[in-house]
């Protein structure tokens, strides 16, 4: 769940009430305002900031206020012009609608850079390369983001594997160690089927890297590492999930780039060999045919 919405639907005192209402009409214009200010402006006390900072989970007003600016940031960059939701109208012609689903692939992939950060892409990448095998749990068509990524894994040696079926999930989590390494994948986070598995690695000690939407939900408390990916769009109320396809294809592309660079000629030449002994085919296509060895 998005702080703002934590804000907007928490049970708060009316005091609190007035002043978070303050604070989210001021959106980015909060950082040049002290709690005295505030209170003054709510006719409060500045102590109920550190109150509603309690509530909301944070240690006090200044961690709440860099928490609110960050988020707020986050959804004025990016995706200005375009509604993650329904990009396209009945009006649109076909070309219009191309470079409209074209700019939402741009917009979520530029959406998912901003979103990372180095020290838990480095985590997440550690804990794959010192796993035996790595298994990535998800459900629905997210499945198939997974195979393609467990694919990767496999042509440069990686031990990989996932289920296409939710009612192998569970077992698969209980026969997991702890020398293992488990991606769990849900856009919200509050998916049941993935939460119960992610708790049946947990009672193993399983490393877990999730990637989810941003704010708090229950797979990120659950998790070692969480990688964040476009949160723009709602549950039901989208033509399709274009942004958020797009942003957990690219966060698994680009883990799978830096665990590959981990070992970088090891994993190339593996590779290439892989391919040479097991994808012979006729190509005509001077663009990408291979040069004769």
């Amino acid at each position: 769940m998005l702080l703002q919405e934590k804000m907007k639907t928490l049970k708060f005192s009316p005091n609190e009430r007035i002043v978070l209402d303050f604070v989210l009409e001021k959106q980015e214009l909060i950082d040049d305002y002290s709690t005295t200010m505030i209170a003054e402006e709510t006719y409060t006390s500045p102590s109920i900031l550190v109150r509603i900072s309690k509530k909301l989970g944070f240690n006090g007003w200044n961690e709440l206020k860099k928490a609110f600016l960050k988020e707020v940031d986050y959804l004025k960059t990016n995706f200005t012009d375009l509604d993650a939701n329904t990009p396209f109208t009945e009006q649109d012609s076909m070309m219009n609608i191309a470079s409209k689903i074209t700019q939402i692939h741009i917009e979520s992939a530029k959406d998912t850079l901003s979103l990372i950060h180095h020290d838990s892409l480095q985590k997440a990448v550690r804990l794959l390369s010192n796993s035996s095998e790595v298994k990535v749990f998800t459900i629905s068509n997210l499945t198939f983001l997974g195979q393609e990524f467990v694919y990767k894994l496999r042509h440069i040696g990686k031990k990989a594997d996932t289920n296409p079926t939710e009612s192998m999930m569970y077992q698969e989590a209980v026969m997991t160690s702890a020398n293992d390494c488990a991606i769990c994948i849900s856009y919200s986070g509050e998916s049941a089927s993935i939460l119960e598995t992610t708790n049946y690695l947990k009672m193993n000690k399983v490393p877990i890297i999730a990637i989810t939407s941003i704010g708090e939900n229950s797979l990120s408390r659950l998790a070692d590492v969480t990688l964040h990916i476009t949160t723009r769009e709602k549950s039901y109320t989208k033509i399709a999930g274009f942004a958020s396809l797009e942003s957990i294809s690219l966060i698994l592309d680009i883990l799978y780039s830096c665990l590959f660079s981990v070992s970088y000629d090891k994993n190339y030449d593996f590779k290439v060999k892989l391919a040479q002994r097991t994808e012979t085919r006729q190509i005509n296509n001077q663009i990408i045919k291979e040069d004769e060895q």
